[in-house]
């Protein structure tokens, strides 16, 4: 995404380095902050750490590590970890499990909006009734559409599908023999997560119980939502023949290229549509549901959370507190085409206009994430299933309860 970056960072861009910026020492001496974060949302956290530093005179590193799981896991062996970090938020029960996070329940209840949070996010930021991380940066799968593509089906391209039968009559409609109607990421597991998982949840289905510790993927619900992509395949053939070898980047492209009318993607790709970075006109809605009614949408992005062993819990508290303020949340993360993760503040001056970001909020309320303590570790059983159905290796049925049968022997370890 091309982001509408605040001058700010421009003015900066001379002392940054891709290690990390440690914010100038000018407010104030002592020991300073070290923060850790995603690339993703790199800028935007030097930016709020330099306004922390000037309101507050704490000094804060901020640090993109080269692999935040690698990194953080040999910090934490170490002893040597940083005070903040904003970490994948599907993760933070792992990390909160091994005692590596620090309880914030009580900070956290003393929050004022802190209802404003959505209930899918938060999920991942408790372990065992207690709260060890708060939503940061949230990213959302939507369905993303091309108008010019619908309109010249002859589909009103101000009305995209609601329902899943809705879905299938578009995306034939707009197959071709130069653009296919649908396309996803069938090659890649976190994609697949990301952009079929709501297909499970808008049906009724769960990839894990509530606590974790057992896969669900055997159920109708999930072997339904399973069926419905691999007759888009074969029984309606509005994908690619060679949809299992699309990782996420293909899948872009495809959209991006026009070869593709619908596709699922994340908050990023409304950015694009509201900053007109396509060459046609495109649309986005919440991701269509069996019934037209229950719709869900994937809640990924990043939590902030405080590491257990942290020499300055009230700074590092201090700094947490900051990042979910108003001047970080919509002046850094809306302003650079990200979403805050309070829904009281997407009523702003800089969505005000932009119908697509009311989609977002919409997703904001209905996301979640399965929630486990071996997240990645599912990953492999997980696309196996995908791969096995899509390759007609196996019914969806059967795909789908060997995977759960191998995810239930890995959470069970």
């Amino acid at each position: 995404m091309k982001k509408k970056i605040v001058s700010g960072l421009l003015a900066m861009a001379t002392v940054m380095s891709m290690s990390g910026f440690t914010i100038p020492a000018q407010a104030a001496d002592g020991e300073a902050l070290e923060v850790w974060v995603r690339n993703s949302y790199y800028d935007e956290m030097v930016e709020a750490a330099k306004a922390f530093t000037e309101k507050t005179g704490i000094q804060v590193n901020v640090t993109e590590p080269s692999n935040m799981s690698d990194d953080l896991a040999l910090a934490l062996s170490s002893g040597d970890t940083p005070d903040v970090v904003s970490i994948d938020c599907v993760l933070a029960p792992y990390y909160a499990s091994i005692g590596a996070l620090k309880d914030i329940t009580e900070e956290f209840n003393n929050l004022e909006y802190k209802d404003t949070f959505s209930g899918g996010l938060l999920d991942l930021s408790n372990y065992e009734g207690e709260q060890y991380a708060v939503p940061f940066a949230p990213d959302l799968s939507v369905l993303i559409y091309n108008k010019d593509i619908f309109e010249a089906s002859g589909l009103d391209p101000e009305a995209p599908p609601k329902t899943w039968d809705e879905l299938i009559e578009a995306a034939k409609a707009c197959t071709s023999d130069d653009c296919y109607g649908y396309v996803f990421s069938a090659a890649d597991a976190g994609g697949m997560m990301f952009t079929f998982g709501p297909y499970i949840w808008n049906n009724g289905g769960e990839f894990t119980s509530e606590d974790g510790s057992e896969s669900l993927l055997d159920s109708p619900e999930a072997i339904g939502a399973l069926q419905l992509i691999t007759d888009m395949v074969y029984e309606y053939k509005v994908t690619p023949e060679s949809i299992t070898s699309y990782d996420w980047t293909a899948t872009a492209d495809a959209f991006k290229a026009q070869k593709a009318a619908m596709i699922v993607l994340g908050s990023s790709a409304v950015g694009d549509i509201v900053n007109d970075n396509y060459d046609f006109k495109a649309g986005c809605a919440l991701i269509p549901s069996s019934d037209g009614k229950n719709y869900a949408s994937f809640s990924g992005g990043d939590s902030i959370a405080i590491l257990a062993d942290t020499d300055m819990p009230d700074e590092a508290w201090q700094f947490v507190e900051f990042c979910l303020s108003e001047e970080v949340q919509v002046n850094q993360l809306a302003a650079s085409g990200n979403i805050p993760a309070r829904s009281d503040l997407f009523d702003n001056e800089i969505y005000a206009g932009h119908p697509e970001y009311d989609v977002l909020r919409q997703a904001l309320e209905v996301g979640k994430a399965p929630y486990s303590l071996k997240y990645n570790e599912m990953y492999t059983p997980w696309l196996d299933a995908v791969q096995y159905a899509l390759n007609q290796e196996k019914t969806p049925e059967e795909a789908m309860k060997d995977a759960k049968a191998e995810i239930d022997a890995i959470l069970a370890e």
